[in-house]
């Protein structure tokens, strides 16, 4: 399934992963209560809301990104040189035009903020001044993105993250230090953003001068016949994108149009968990996808659908862990985080969160959809429903009165139909297997949550959580049992050795 490079790769990979998002989630936990101290919550919203917007504006630029890490390390496994910095310098200069293209519109977008969102009364400047910095901060990340594809058609996935640390610590200091020295302000936020995002392109550059020192930059390798090749597998993917985004990233605006600053504000906080267990299965995900593709340039398939079958499992185990917790402590967590008054809204985290173990589960297998080059039926489907997420959701706040919770729900519904009905069944046919083949892994995503947040619930039942100690001492007790029982009762022998072959060797000593 994997060799031995490969799986001691694959371990590092994950494990910085887990590293960087470890580090990642310490500094929201912090962050969240304390721009909100300093701001207020309805100025505190405006943030996710600008950073939700600037992701509607990587819709071409991501699924270019996509196709280039397809036909990418396609190059690299084969050893065409020529072909990879073709492929290389096509994809950057393409997202270069794109951007020069886009500036016009975005500073006009920029200043119509005030008339688009509902914006707290006197925080119409520091809005377009955030708006501003975060939409700058995007046009640089995206360049950076065209240098740090090496890592991810390399599978160094470490190296990256040595560049992702770093840059998420920088954004919390120049926030920090400017607080300090000048009056708090919304707008700051976004200052911290670009900064970091700066500082984010200049250690992708170098890795990628260290790591692929054969790719070289130079516009004669612009080749017009790749960049068709390039958006023709790139465009299903923008209409993936497009779906993907309506379902994922519309619930902030929806929420501020429909319900207001304060609501948007609220779920703004709540969704920071949603957004980063994605980030945890996607990079797991991401880590795969080379893998796949250099054992589809070998037409190595059965292995593909072997790992395939364990990544799904795995995920699905490991997510719902975390979500059991969060699930089980939402409550008091959030009480101990952001004031007792934020107690009510634990119900509201649970229907954010409790469905994410099976529709993450199944990203590995976009990554075969990739590699296969079957985007076109998932984009289509994918744009449709994103398309019903956004009816659902104003269905069931306008006709059934349900507020935050109606969005949550409509997430929740339009999710599960797409990810784990849709994803598995089509990734199946595609290769020619059992419709149920992917569908039965999936089913420890939804007994393990279900375990740990049970156990989880009904010791907060019975236990007054009054501080962080006691939070956090419960808490692991709690998660130390629930890891003991997985271990002896829902992982399989497979999934045991797999776990093993993939620590790193220094770790094993």
């Amino acid at each position: 399934m994997l060799n031995s490079k490969n799986q001691s790769q694959f371990g590092i990979n994950v494990s910085t992963n887990v590293i960087a998002y470890g580090i990642n989630l310490l500094i929201g936990l912090w962050l969240t209560p304390y721009l909100i101290i300093h701001l207020g919550v309805e100025s505190y919203g405006l943030y996710p809301l600008a950073y939700s917007v600037t992701i509607y504006m990587s819709l071409i630029t991501m699924a270019l990104n996509g196709a280039v890490g397809r036909y990418l390390t396609i190059d690299l496994q084969k050893n065409s040189i020529d072909s990879a910095n073709k492929t290389f310098n096509t994809a950057l200069f393409g997202i270069l035009i794109i951007s020069l293209i886009s500036i016009p519109f975005l500073i006009g977008f920029v200043f119509f903020v005030p008339k688009i969102f509902d914006i707290p009364s006197g925080q119409e400047i520091a809005t377009q001044i955030l708006f501003f910095f975060v939409m700058s901060s995007f046009f640089v990340t995206t360049i950076g993105s065209s240098f740090s594809i090496s890592t991810w058609a390399k599978s160094r996935f470490d190296l990256r993250n040595a560049v992702i640390i770093p840059t998420n610590i920088i954004r919390v200091l120049v926030v920090v230090i400017l607080f300090r020295l000048i009056v708090p302000s919304i707008w700051i936020v976004g200052l911290g953003i670009f900064i970091s995002s700066l500082f984010g392109l200049f250690g992708d550059i170098y890795i990628w001068k260290r790591l692929t020192p054969e790719l070289k930059i130079s516009p004669r390798k612009f080749d017009l016949s790749r960049i068709r090749e390039l958006t023709n597998m790139g465009g299903w993917m923008v209409i993936s994108q497009i779906g993907t985004l309506l379902i994922l990233y519309i619930d902030l605006v929806v929420a501020n149009i429909m319900l207001g600053p304060k609501v948007a504000g609220e779920y703004g906080t709540l969704i920071q968990f949603s957004a980063l267990l994605r980030g945890v299965a996607g990079t797991v995900a991401g880590v795969l996808t080379p893998i796949v593709l250099a054992k589809y340039a070998v037409n190595d398939l059965k292995s593909i659908t072997s790992l395939s079958l364990l990544a799904v499992r795995l995920m699905g185990i490991a997510i719902g862990f975390l979500v059991g917790l969060i699930c089980g402590f939402g409550k008091p967590f959030l009480e101990l985080w952001l004031g007792a008054d934020f107690g009510r809204l634990g119900l509201l985290l649970a229907i954010i969160v409790f469905h994410l173990p099976i529709n993450l589960a199944v990203l590995p297998l976009i990554g075969i959809q990739i590699t296969l080059n079957k985007v076109k039926i998932p984009g289509l489907v994918t744009l449709v429903m994103g398309v019903v997420n956004i009816l659902l959701a104003i269905f069931f706040i306008k006709f059934l009165n349900m507020g935050a919770y109606g969005i949550a729900a409509a997430g929740a519904i339009v999710l599960t139909l797409i990810y784990s009905l849709f994803t598995s069944i089509y990734t199946a046919y595609i290769q020619n297997y059992s419709w149920k083949i992917y569908l039965k892994a999936l089913f420890p995503g939804i007994l393990v949550p279900t375990l740990v947040g049970s156990i989880s619930w009904f010791i907060t039942t019975q236990y007054a959580i009054r501080n962080w100690l006691e939070m956090i001492s419960i808490g692991s007790i709690t998660g130390i049992v629930c890891v003991i029982i997985i271990y002896l009762f829902i992982l399989n022998l497979e999934d045991k050795k797999f776990l093993l072959t993939i620590i790193p060797r220094r770790f094993k000593r």
